[in-house]
């Protein structure tokens, strides 16, 4: 019988338990591959303590490590830059736009000079070289220069994720372009560009502030916290399995099928679905804030029910279908205009991936969908009703570069299987469990649905159907909700195809 040294098995196995505590979430791709070999390593530790025998190697707990580690090295917060520790898309903008800030400023400026009665090169250089403040406006030049300056060196190349350098660059600004104002004589001016150079400035200081303070840190802040989440939620899975796997102890009982406790069957009921729905409410009762009566359950099952029945008319409809794109890889969008809903969408596709196993990851995994999902940031179950019903929140992340900012929703969804289709269909209601939150736009979900149909002769295949149907509430042009709604299934695509390609790597 071999020997254990457990004294370095038990060194081994506290210094991984130390290693796993101190661990953040910003971790490189190297750090987690080193991360994931002491997981294993570990696991083959605790596998010889338990077990008293040579170290058993888990291949599906490797194998979920593997994954995750693939995770950690795609995109985790939908900013493929930010994710590699490069400035991000939306500061870029912002330092973009400073750069257009001093370029307009010195247009107006020239066209001004230029333009003026005593006109040409000879009004520039005394402009310049006899620069007094009642006469020139080349210190607006300046002070936009510097202006741009400190915050390209502040916000680019120092990355400053704090507001006080444009605070003190806009006040600046706004004093020197107050007291210019007043010392300016107006009365030789013969065109209004002057007037011009002096608003733009003080107008264009005041966006880059709106910008930055509305936009730039506040985004940034949603792309940590997206990260940080996908992050932890990648690693929560395998941090909670056992390190031992499926391997038996040594002396167990491993044939546990005869010795199994029943469910408790509802006082005065003979009704097996009864039992069925006692069950699942008790599985997810830790999610649920507040238990709906009977009679809102039945209207909830209504709800879905109608919803479901609206989607398979839909998708079984092909007339009043217009095609807006297609793209080379066959992908169709198509759109129709509807009495009772306005416009919708349908987007249909094929997928590398069999429709049992997409049905089984989409529909039953509903709150990991934030981990490979680019258009959600946030995702739970608040109520499962019964085994083809539940009430869900979904709250979406921003749209054209955060012109149409994040909307949340109540969903009553309904998953079923007609014909050769697996239907989640859905629409918008209320639950106690999620009233309108005071930050954020409650928008309105009308009858959509997922639904994917088995390829014949291809097992490996299968059709995907995105039928959409929002109303984005707020005060947004219809041409910019149809600008958002076309970016938001083509991010939601790129999303599915990616996961899709995970599954059936795993």
């Amino acid at each position: 019988m071999p020997v254990l040294n457990l004294s370095w098995i038990s060194s081994n196995v506290k210094s991984w338990f130390s290693r796993s505590r101190n661990l953040v979430t910003n971790v490189s791709p190297d750090d987690m591959d080193r991360h994931t070999t002491r997981q294993v390593e570990a696991q083959q530790a605790a596998s010889v303590l338990y077990n008293g025998g040579p170290p058993v190697y888990n291949h599906n707990y490797a194998e979920s490590l593997e994954r995750t580690s693939s995770m950690q090295n795609s995109l985790v917060s939908n900013d493929p830059d930010f994710d590699r520790g490069k400035i991000s898309t939306v500061r870029r903008t912002f330092c973009l736009f400073l750069v257009f800030d001093f370029g307009l400023v010195v247009l107006i400026w020239l066209i001004f000079a230029i333009g003026n009665e005593k006109g040409g090169f000879p009004e520039l250089e005394r402009q310049v070289k006899k620069y007094t403040v009642k006469d020139s406006l080349f210190d607006i030049v300046l002070v936009s220069a510097a202006r741009v300056t400190f915050m390209l060196l502040a916000y680019a190349l120092f990355r400053l994720r704090h507001w006080w350098m444009i605070a003190f660059c806009t006040l600046g600004s706004c004093v020197f372009l107050i007291y210019k104002v007043v010392v300016y004589d107006f009365s030789g001016s013969t065109h209004p560009m002057d007037y011009i150079v002096l608003l733009s400035s003080f107008i264009l200081a005041w966006i880059e502030t709106w910008f930055l303070d509305f936009k730039v840190l506040p985004q940034e802040r949603k792309l940590e916290q997206r990260a940080k989440a996908r992050l932890q939620h990648s690693q929560g899975a395998h941090e909670r399995t056992p390190l031992l796997g499926d391997q038996p102890r040594r002396g167990s009982i491993t044939d546990v099928g005869s010795f199994y406790s029943p469910l408790s069957t509802p006082e005065f009921s003979d009704d097996e679905d009864a039992v069925g729905r006692s069950s699942r409410r008790g599985r997810s009762s830790s999610s649920n804030q507040a238990t709906p009566s009977p009679t809102m359950d039945r209207e909830y099952k209504r709800l879905g029910k109608e919803a479901f029945d609206i989607c398979w008319q839909l998708l079984n409809t092909t007339e009043g279908w217009y095609k807006e794109k297609e793209k080379e890889n066959g992908d169709v969008v198509f759109s129709r205009k509807d009495p009772r809903f306005g416009k919708i969408f349908k987007w249909q596709g094929i997928l590398d991936i069999s429709a049992e196993a997409l049905r089984s990851d989409v529909f039953d995994k509903v709150e990991e969908a934030v981990a490979w999902n680019d258009t959600q940031e946030e995702c739970k179950v608040l109520r499962v009703i019964d085994r083809q019903t539940k009430i869900t929140y979904d709250k979406s992340t921003e749209a054209l570069g955060g012109a149409v900012a994040s909307r949340d929703f109540v969903n009553v969804r309904h998953i079923q299987k007609k014909g050769k289709y697996y239907i989640s269909a859905g629409k918008t209601t209320t639950h106690p469990a999620a009233p309108p939150r005071k930050d954020t736009i409650r928008g309105e979900n009308k009858p959509g649905c997922y639904a994917m149909m088995p390829i014949d002769n291809e097992p490996n295949k299968c059709l995907f159907i995105w039928i959409v149907n929002v109303d984005l509430k707020g005060w947004i042009p219809q041409y910019l909700i149809d600008q958002a709604m076309a970016g938001k299934i083509l991010d939601f695509l790129n999303s599915l195809r990616k996961h899709a390609e995970d599954i059936t790597q795993v």
